[in-house]
């Protein structure tokens, strides 16, 4: 039986191999039988659907060169797309209330830019120094991945989101995509046009429930139990399947497909959990509500959520959740959940060389 510390060590020796390989999307560490966790840790590849079984099995002829005893298995997932919907006009999905005009805007709703047109969802209301910020993707509510002025609207605009009447802010902090390099965030932060404009909430349910989120998580382990809601699955279940993964993200355009390190793979309870719109959602523990991943993309199934640990954005931008209090003032929320020392379920912490890497930069105030 293989620890998680010796599946993440196989993991690095065998990710940047498999990784030049066309089938394979993704390489992680989770449980070796997740319907038996006591069977410990194994390598978890995620492969194209399309693959053939002569492919296969030359992937696996690959992972067992380097003669480890660490079990690996291989899922076929197809490739994960960032989940941004562009479409001008919105499809009829369930969660009706997910897509509906807020005021003031609690996390959990859409929420978008105009120019160019681009739908997806305001995961989270945070603070700093007092001030509110909506949290989401870089590539939700930046205009193409620059400093360039953009304005942010509610709902998107596949909701009928427009320019000027639908303002609640603009985009203020983003950390940049980059082609050429290992990315391990897509984040950005909104400034309102005021704190009013905003709710420190999370709606819940279609029929309006709003909920506190107390904080959030520095670290949390494969297996962890987890709900969110988005902009088009609405509020959905799942479990957190793999963490440390070295992942390919498709963008189209000029960025193209990149490669994302230190990302977290969640898998719905039952259907679909991260589809175009769902982009920026915000995934929270489902024992305490305490926040645990950002989600930017997923397979086109959505079966899959595709996250970057919170913990690591949050402290990007030197944020906490946002926490309604007395005289309709705001509290900062808590931080909790460091990863054990030396237990490699957790998500593991950035290296101060890594960190540096994900500085966030200003965007301009004005066009």
């Amino acid at each position: 039986m293989a620890t998680f510390h010796e599946a993440l060590k196989h993991k690095n020796r065998l990710s940047p191999m498999l990784l030049k390989r066309a089938e394979v999307i993704g390489v992680g560490v989770g449980y070796a039988d997740p319907k038996k966790p006591s069977a410990g840790a194994g390598v978890i590849v995620y492969t194209h659907q399309k693959i053939v079984p002569s492919g296969l099995n030359n992937l696996k002829s690959v992972a067992s060169k380097l003669g480890s005893s660490v079990p690996v298995r291989f899922l076929s997932s197809n490739s994960f797309k960032s989940h941004v919907y562009k479409a001008a006009k919105p499809k009829a999905y369930k969660a009706v209330s997910f897509q509906s005009r807020n005021r003031p805007v609690p996390g959990g709703v859409s929420i978008g830019k105009t120019n160019p047109s681009s739908t997806g969802t305001a995961g989270l209301i945070v603070i700093k120094n007092n001030q509110l910020y909506i949290l989401s993707n870089n590539h939700v509510l930046v205009r193409n991945n620059s400093s360039a002025f953009s304005e942010t609207v509610q709902p998107g605009p596949a909701d009928g989101g427009v320019s000027g009447t639908d303002r609640v802010g603009r985009a203020f902090q983003f950390v940049p995509l980059r082609p050429s390099e290992v990315n391990f965030q897509d984040s950005c932060i909104s400034l309102p046009t005021s704190n009013s404009v905003l709710n420190p909430r999370y709606l819940r349910s279609s029929s309006g429930q709003l909920i506190t989120v107390p904080g959030h998580l520095l670290s949390y382990p494969v297996g962890l139990q987890v709900f969110k809601s988005g902009r088009t699955t609405g509020a959905v279940r799942g479990t957190v399947e793999s963490n440390n993964v070295d992942v390919r993200v498709s963008y189209g355009g000029s960025l193209g497909t990149l490669l994302f390190r230190n990302q977290s793979v969640i898998v719905g309870t039952s259907g679909p959990v991260s589809l175009p719109g769902d982009s920026g959602s915000v995934w929270l523990r489902a024992s305490d509500r305490y926040a645990v991943a950002l989600n930017f993309a997923g397979p086109p199934d959505g079966l899959r959520s595709i996250c970057n640990p919170i913990g690591v954005v949050m402290s990007t931008y030197n944020v906490r959740t946002a926490i309604p209090a007395a005289g309709g003032t705001f509290k900062a929320g808590h931080m909790k959940g460091a990863a054990p020392l030396g237990d490699a379920s957790y998500v593991q912490p950035l290296t101060e060389q890594q960190r540096k890497r994900t500085r966030a930069i200003l965007v301009k105030s004005h066009k």
